[in-house]
């Protein structure tokens, strides 16, 4: 019965999602998107934000995908929960993707160079992300702005990823290093 239940509600709250969403999200198939999932476009700005989920997807409580640029959710991939991305060109997520809770990727760096002009005032720089297929990233984890995660990559909780990861391989640390191959 409960289980029941819970599935009539998650169709329920993903169909209001859906709704809510619907000049932002494009879906491909079957997902499931919680509450107080919240997708936020800059305003003010030439282009807007693009979110994309393919089958069997899961965005889980509490996530924010945010900015003007276009994200991508591969097949049988999740983000859990108080994950935060900040896409304002492109981030891509491959298939069969685990996304801890608590994790951050940003495709954007604020620029900080004119020390007579307010930090906020002074634009930033985008480069895309792009995360392959069958990767693991566990809690906490920091991606930044330019990095490409290959297939088959675990990225160790805590990390914070500022250079490419090569396939297969597992990472940890501040800033990222290679710990051992799997």
């Amino acid at each position: 019965m409960f289980n029941a239940y819970r599935k009539i509600k998650d169709r329920v709250i993903t169909l209001l999602q859906r709704i809510r969403y619907a000049g932002i999200l494009e879906v491909h198939g079957k997902v499931k998107i919680d509450k107080r999932v919240s997708l936020s476009p800059f305003r003010g700005k030439k282009r807007t934000l693009k979110v994309v989920l393919h089958q069997n997807t899961h965005l889980k409580h509490d996530c924010i995908i945010q900015g003007t640029g276009t994200f991508s959710l591969g097949e049988n991939s999740y983000i859990s929960s108080y994950c935060v991305i900040g896409v304002n060109e492109s981030i891509q997520i491959g298939k069969n993707v685990m996304i801890a809770n608590a994790v951050s990727i940003r495709d954007t760096d604020h620029l900080f160079d004119d020390i007579s002009l307010p930090m906020n005032q002074q634009g930033y720089r985008t480069r895309p992300v792009v995360i392959k297929d069958n990767v693991w990233i566990g809690h906490g984890v920091v991606i930044t702005k330019g990095v490409t995660i290959e297939e088959g990559a675990i990225i160790a909780a805590n990390a914070v990823v500022t250079k490419d990861v090569p396939k297969n391989t597992i990472v940890g640390g501040v800033p990222a290093k290679i710990i051992r191959e799997r």
